[in-house]
């Protein structure tokens, strides 16, 4: 999936737990809307529930460096990015053919796990702060609790190697599409 907003992720979340029988985990209020795009809301977590979730960035970092069974590789499963994701210098120039793949078309890292590195930028729970994870000290800290922007994680098929490697992180508004 591409071209969603992290307002939109939180929906689909929620979506996809009710679709299941799930508790949803976000109560999502004061929604604001241009057309069918939501521009702001407010959005709090259900810690109780057991419904589907965005992972913080520690939890997508651990998930993208393989886990316990990681190898320390540049990239989510390998030191070659070309083993394990598509960006701009091995993504055709062609555009009808350069652009987003096909999830699984390079191979997983040691979780199973594919595009974890490269493809799509994938939005994270937490409100980004830059400086944040040089502070913050322990198992999985939560972001900040307020800002302005969300963190995406992974980079894309149209990013430098070195945007793509698990410890890369930037940011972007919530409804900023990806």
């Amino acid at each position: 999936v591409e071209q969603v907003t992290w307002y939109d992720a939180v929906m689909y979340a929620n979506k996809l737990s009710e679709k299941e029988g799930l508790t949803n985990y976000y109560v999502i209020t004061n929604i604001s809307k241009e057309g069918d795009r939501i521009t702001s809301a407010t959005v709090t977590e259900n810690s109780s529930a057991n419904g589907y979730r965005l992972p913080t960035e520690q939890q997508w970092e651990y998930a993208a460096r393989g886990g316990n069974k990681s190898n320390n590789y540049i990239y989510a499963g390998s030191d070659e990015y070309d083993d394990v994701a598509w960006v701009d210098e091995n993504n055709e120039t062609n555009e009808e053919t350069s652009g987003t793949k096909a999830v699984g078309g390079k191979q997983a890292n040691e979780l199973g796990i594919h595009d974890m590195s490269g493809n799509v930028w994938e939005w994270c729970w937490d409100w980004y702060n830059k400086d944040f994870y040089k502070q913050e000290k322990g198992d999985n800290p939560k972001g900040p609790e307020m800002g302005e922007r969300r963190t995406v994680r992974g980079g894309s098929w149209d990013s430098q190697p070195n945007y793509i490697r698990p410890a890369n992180r930037i940011s972007t508004f919530p409804s900023k599409t990806h």
